[in-house]
């Protein structure tokens, strides 16, 4: 029998008063959220949506935005062409550089005297929210959503007990804000409080904003009084582009969406609620460790994954859909694919959440017009890919950073989560008519880039993403980052062609191309892995691109003793640099190449200073540290991105069940302090469900359920023999470092290490 879930069994408790938003207790759908907060007698739900943006601005891939001018240009040094091409936005004073996710506002209620906030909490086993009131009242609230249907739309439901409140729409209201919105020609918003009599007796209270070019948005509440308790419905409509929606048409869809979610009462709603959670909680896998914050890690990331991407929903961004409403959101809250984007669906594989990831599949495929046209501006390929690192909803490039405009590998790095979707669910018709044809195109850009010299392929100009900005002298030749892209594409690629039965000519040359490609640049002695050629590691530096070989691309052998060799040395130098410029998400990637390299103990150290110094009062992850003195990363504590959070959950479970190169590793990660530690559920490559227990520091027992009829390469927990039970009652014993077991589709193993009298003479 498994222990108590301590996370899913106690309420995980808040801290009150809350003084900023993202102190608040978060809910969502992957399309509304919100986040309930306040002090006193004062509540405040800030709201947005996921889907609002602010289209205008951003850049093309113009006639003059090819590879070969951005060589030209960069060997000449000549910065006002290349960021002219590559940066300019050419926008005017009354038109936003760049698209952006919008604020959105609050619905305010202030509680009657004499009551105050007592305290608040949140229940992840239910999806509710509670804030108690002294001398007895309490306000409780879930996320009704209609989850991947077709039709509807999340409501914020609510239900205040043993008092009543003044609800008082507000819509943006800091300086900031309104700044921005007067020049670039929004209206002011227009607030209503009118009375409802529809099958339903309350108060209609919100506001509409419209937005140039942009459906209008609606901002909705509706309060339902009944003796002793006040039912509130909280909604925002925005309207896709091709209705057009007016500010009536808004607000007319929110007050008929309200009603007819009021007919079933907050008690029902959340019952029903409950009931999503109780199933959604039944799929994730069961963690019970020694150590309560890292349990805290895994819990809060699995809690926020359904919030921030649901089947139905919009793809996750910088920040899901708890977006402030006092300030534009940090980097226009939009999709950022050099590590942002990758960190928030990363816990989605191990955490037997696949259909997370269905918003990102959708959204990539809706864009691949744009990706080919991209891809045929920058090389002339028409079978071409080509994905900037940061874009809108629709594919608009950001712009002002050129080495994130051209920086390839995030095309390939997105081509990475298709190919791990498939590594994870084993469906081959997912990898035929996803996966493959989105690898080969982004390959396909590499090709056109790079040059052979010496009887070697290189990549004359490349970037490690962030590092150096966007100084002229960013950039080298054969940047590691790249190279890892290259080398994991040729390899899936060709496996996948071997699968597929396709393309023999093309997997020769990606044979070809990866035998004669360097697996990283390094120093001249060959001992270290460097930036790019020329370009060590010379500070500090958030972004661990150059060793993304390790993790996530998994190119490196470390069963090879020069391989081994050179990541420990490379990690040396990393420990010699420090984390003085370290941001929030860096931490969680740090801690999942310790796990990889087998060093439990760093990877528990670096997540519990990412607990201490980057999760705030209302457990939201921060960009910078939420308190100064151990990175100079601090001086911005409230900029809340959502992706560390995600990155924090998937960490914890790399400590526990990882597969590298192929063979799955049980605890390989753990630190030496843990005695004790289990797992059950986490999902591996092959499309396994694997489950173990450890007890003063030995691994005790491995289940492994099989979806798919693959071959479980499992690296020995047991240090000697193996006793391997089926289902079925046949059982067998194995010896050897890596243990290599044929499955069928729907077979449980369990594994034991062997009694003496089993084991082969």
């Amino acid at each position: 029998m498994s222990q108590p879930v301590s996370f899913l069994s106690t309420r995980l408790e808040f801290e009150f008063p809350a003084t900023n938003t993202h102190h608040g207790i978060p809910l969502g759908d992957g399309t509304f959220g919100a986040l309930i907060w306040g002090e006193d007698a004062d509540i405040r739900i800030t709201v947005n949506r996921q889907d609002y943006w602010d289209h205008r601005g951003g850049m093309d891939f113009h006639e003059e935005a090819t590879y070969a001018n951005l060589k030209r240009w960069l060997e000449a040094g000549d910065e006002e062409s290349l960021r002219k091409a590559f940066e300019d936005t050419r926008t005017d004073e009354h038109t936003p550089a760049r698209p952006t996710r919008l604020p959105m506002g609050r619905i305010d209620l202030h509680i009657a005297d004499p009551f105050r906030i007592e305290g608040g909490g949140l229940d992840m086993a239910r999806g509710e929210a509670v804030v108690e009131f002294a001398p007895g009242g309490v306000l409780r609230a879930v996320m009704s959503s209609p989850r991947g249907a077709s039709e509807g739309q999340p409501v914020l439901v609510m239900g205040l007990r043993g008092t009543e409140a003044q609800i008082t729409p507000r819509p943006v209201y800091h300086e900031a804000v309104l700044q921005h919105y007067r020049q670039y020609g929004f209206p002011e918003a227009q607030v209503f409080d009118e009375e409802v009599v529809a099958g339903v007796t309350g108060r209609f209270a919100g506001w509409v904003q419209e937005c140039p070019g942009e459906p209008a948005m609606c901002v909705g509440c509706l309060s339902v009084q009944a003796p002793g308790k006040t039912d509130i419905y909280v909604c925002a409509v925005y309207g896709g582009l091709e209705a057009r929606t007016t500010g009536e048409e808004a607000k007319a869809a929110a007050r008929t969406l309200l009603i007819e979610a009021s007919r079933l009462g907050y008690d029902k709603t959340a019952q029903r609620e409950a009931e999503w959670w109780r199933d959604y909680w039944k799929q994730c896998p069961r963690i019970t460790l020694p150590d309560r914050d890292r349990e805290l890690l895994y819990y809060l990331g699995m809690y926020k994954l359904p919030g921030l991407s649901s089947p139905g929903g919009p793809a996750a961004t910088l920040q899901g859909p708890w977006v402030e409403e006092y300030v534009m959101p940090p980097w226009s809250s939009d999709y950022h694919f050099n590590i942002n984007v990758q960190e928030c669906y990363w816990p989605a594989y191990g955490g037997n959440q696949l259909q997370a990831l269905q918003p990102l599949v959708q959204m990539i495929q809706s864009w691949l017009p744009q990706l080919r046209a991209n891809a045929r501006a920058f090389v002339g390929l028409d079978d071409g890919l080509q994905l900037p690192h940061a874009v809108d909803d629709r594919c608009r490039c950001m712009g002002g950073f050129w080495t994130g405009s051209i920086d390839h590998g995030s095309t390939a790095w997105t081509g990475q989560l298709f190919w791990q979707l498939y590594r994870y669910s084993m469906d081959e018709q997912f990898l035929r008519e996803v996966a493959y044809p989105f690898l080969k195109g982004a390959m396909r850009v590499y090709e056109a880039m790079l040059e052979e010299q010496d009887g070697k392929f290189v990549l004359p100009v490349s970037v490690s993403p962030e590092y150096g900005g966007s100084g002229m002298s960013a950039w080298g030749r054969n940047a590691s980052f790249q190279l890892a892209n290259i080398h994991f594409l040729c390899n899936a690629l060709s496996e996948a062609s071997v699968l597929l039965g396709v393309d023999e000519t093309d997997r020769r040359r990606w044979q070809d191309i990866s035998a004669r490609l360097p697996l990283a640049a390094t120093d001249p002695s060959g001992g270290q892995i460097w930036l790019w050629e020329g370009q060590p590691l010379a500070e500090s530096h958030r972004h661990q691109s150059h060793l993304a070989g390790l993790h996530p691309f998994d190119i490196f052998d470390l069963d090879d003793p020069q391989q081994q060799a050179l990541l420990n040395a490379s990690f040396d130098h990393l420990t010699r640099m420090g984390m003085g410029l370290w941001s929030g998400w860096c931490f969680p990637w740090v801690s999942i190449l310790f796990s990889r390299l087998g060093r439990g103990d760093m990877a528990d150290l670096v997540l519990g200073l990412f607990r201490r110094l980057f999760l705030n009062r209302g457990y939201a992850s921060t960009h910078d540290a939420v308190f100064r003195g151990f990175t100079l990363m601090a001086g911005r504590p409230l900029i809340m991105q959502i992706e560390a959070t995600m990155a924090a959950a998937t960490a914890v479970m790399e400590m526990l069940a990882h597969t590298r190169r192929g063979v799955l590793h049980v605890f390989a990660g753990v630190p030496h302090h843990w005695l004790n530690a289990s797992f059950e559920g986490i999902r591996v490559e092959g499309a396994f469900l694997v489950s173990a227990w450890r007890d003063n520091r030995e691994t005790k027992r491995v289940e492994v359920a099989s979806e798919a009829a693959a071959t479980l390469r499992l690296a020995n927990p047991f240090g000697g023999a193996v006793r391997v039970r089926r289902a079925d009652g046949r059982a067998e014993v194995m010896e050897g470092d890596v243990l290599d077991i044929p499955t069928e589709a729907g077979e449980k193993l369990i594994l034991t290490p062997s009694p003496a009298e089993e084991r082969p003479a």
